[in-house]
């Protein structure tokens, strides 16, 4: 098994890099605050937590990598560095399986 995938922020002076979440992704709340993400077009699911819906929430096209590692940073009790290492592993499984797009948002 070869290493972690690793999403680093693209350092382009006219924009940055965001990842978009796709609109026909099915999301179903559970009721422990978690979520069941659904690829109807490729019939994957992705069971996904309560934080892991955050970064989910966080896929708008608004927010870089850096800053949805912020809004969980300030949101959970956690020590940053391991709070990016999940939020990019998590955000890496996301893309690899097609449910969220990379895009350039110009600032």
């Amino acid at each position: 098994m070869g290493p972690e995938p690793s999403l680093q922020e693209e350092s382009a002076p006219a924009g940055r890099s965001v990842l978009i979440r796709r609109v026909d992704v099915d999301v179903h709340g559970l009721p422990d605050r978690s979520r069941l993400l659904f690829d109807p077009s490729g019939r994957i699911s992705i069971p996904v937590s309560e934080s892991a819906g955050r970064i989910w929430d966080l896929c708008d096209g608004n927010h870089s990598i850096d800053q949805i590692v912020d809004d969980l940073a300030a949101t959970y009790d956690a020590e940053r560095p391991q709070i990016d290492h999940d939020a990019r592993a998590f955000l890496a499984e996301l893309e690899r399986h097609g449910f969220v797009e990379r895009q350039s948002s110009f600032q």
